[in-house]
């Protein structure tokens, strides 16, 4: 999913487990994996539990305009325009939630974007009250372990020196960056072409390409004549799919890949990323956010 605007503002890797070690045990949270969203428990203010998402690629937080007013929450007076798929005009308003409680981990004052999450509550088919976001997860280092259905929050990296060490088949480590809101690395390849990726847990996705990344391939004839929707932060949105001929990132490479080919004028033109990877292609990973030392590892489970 995409940035809301608020407008103010081994270790040589020849034997790792699927669960390597730390000096001190994590805390773990168990999650719903529903139609390919991370849905978590959540109390905000000490009420609750609310469904919410997490979401990698969402910045700041978001909270559903409908539970804001439940929970009596402060709202700025100036709304923006949220940013992210879809043709219609969301706005959103700033807002911080006092306390955030996820398990066993807990936040104060969290930045947050007021939004109407109505639709793409419909579209999981699930109540869902909140996002949370890079507000949240900035300065973590939280491990999705999507086989199991648990997030683990780790005072330490799991993977100490992993950028040190080479890839493996089922072993990758990334660097990744930061820009506009969106979690990006430079270097996975389709087709054979080096791009720019965004990698979003709030994507119900494998992959899905921008306007310009389908141009840049020439994929605008393979495009399929059926045409998909999707719903994002400012409502639904057209699609096309399509196949990839290959993907490789880092030492994973795929043949004959699906993908969501997505159309101009849909909230996804000017981009910073060309392709956006999301959890129906992380689902077969435990995938490890280091947001300090801004590493992603991907640990694939056979």
């Amino acid at each position: 999913m995409k940035q809301i605007t608020v407008g103010m503002f081994l270790l040589v890797l020849c034997g790792t487990s699927a669960f390597p070690q730390s000096g001190k045990t994590p805390v773990e949270v168990p999650f719903e994996f529903v139609a390919n969203q991370i849905v978590v428990q959540v109390k905000i203010g000490g009420k609750g539990p609310f469904n919410m998402l997490i979401d990698t690629d969402t910045d700041p937080s978001a909270i559903d305009s409908a539970t804001a007013k439940e929970l009596g929450l402060d709202v700025g007076g100036k709304g923006s325009a949220a940013t992210g798929g879809g043709t219609e005009k969301n706005v959103v308003y700033s807002t911080r939630l006092p306390t955030v409680e996820l398990g066993a981990i807990s936040a104060r004052d969290v930045l947050a974007a007021t939004i109407d999450l109505k639709k793409l509550a419909e579209r999981i088919g699930k109540p869902i009250h909140g996002v949370l976001g890079y507000s949240f997860l900035k300065d973590r280092i939280i491990q999705i372990d999507y086989p199991n259905s648990k997030i683990r929050f780790f005072a330490e990296s799991p993977y100490p020196r992993i950028e040190l060490a080479p890839n493996t088949v089922n072993t990758i480590a990334i660097p990744f960056r930061r820009e506009d809101g969106d979690l990006i690395i430079d270097s996975v390849f389709i087709n054979n072409e080096k791009m720019r990726a965004t990698l979003d847990t709030g994507s119900s996705s494998s992959f899905a390409l921008t306007p310009e990344a389908v141009a840049i391939l020439g994929l605008d004839e393979q495009a399929s004549e059926s045409q998909g929707n999707s719903v994002g932060y400012n409502g639904e949105y057209a699609n096309k799919p399509g196949l990839l001929k290959s993907v490789r990132l880092g030492r994973f490479s795929a043949e004959s890949v699906p993908a969501t080919f997505w159309l101009p004028n849909t909230g996804h033109d000017k981009k910073k990323f060309q392709v956006n990877i999301g959890n129906a292609f992380f689902e077969d990973f435990i995938l490890t956010f280091d947001f300090r030392g801004k590493i992603v590892v991907f640990e694939r489970v056979d």
